[in-house]
């Protein structure tokens, strides 16, 4: 959601969310390299498409992936929010498999 949404803000050309990867079945996750080079992937599409961001823009109210309308900055810190947690679920799903996650604070 962050990838595509900062895209969106930036250019104003939104993907619905039917439309995106992980709900067309395009993206096919299934293991920890294919994981890591997803969040690189989307790490840069967010760097690239930040940086494009007009400091007004952050006022204006868009509507984000065909459905949700609010200011772009509010837009912005629900993605913030989606992605702290979808961070938590897989920190509880791996510690009821036995596996202790990374530590969230080590940006290492």
């Amino acid at each position: 959601m962050s990838g595509p949404g900062v895209k969106g803000i930036a250019t104003d050309e939104w993907t619905t969310i039917n439309e995106m990867d992980h709900h067309t079945g395009k993206t096919e996750v299934n293991s920890k390299e294919a994981l890591l080079k997803e969040w690189d992937r989307i790490t840069d599409e967010i760097n690239t498409y930040w940086a494009q961001i007009p400091e007004e823009k952050f006022q204006e109210v868009v509507l984000a992936f065909g459905q949700y309308e609010g200011e772009a900055y509010g837009i912005i810190l629900y993605f913030i929010d989606n992605e702290i947690h979808h961070r938590a679920q897989a920190t509880v799903y791996l510690r009821s498999l036995g596996i202790e996650p990374p530590a969230f604070w080590n940006r290492d």
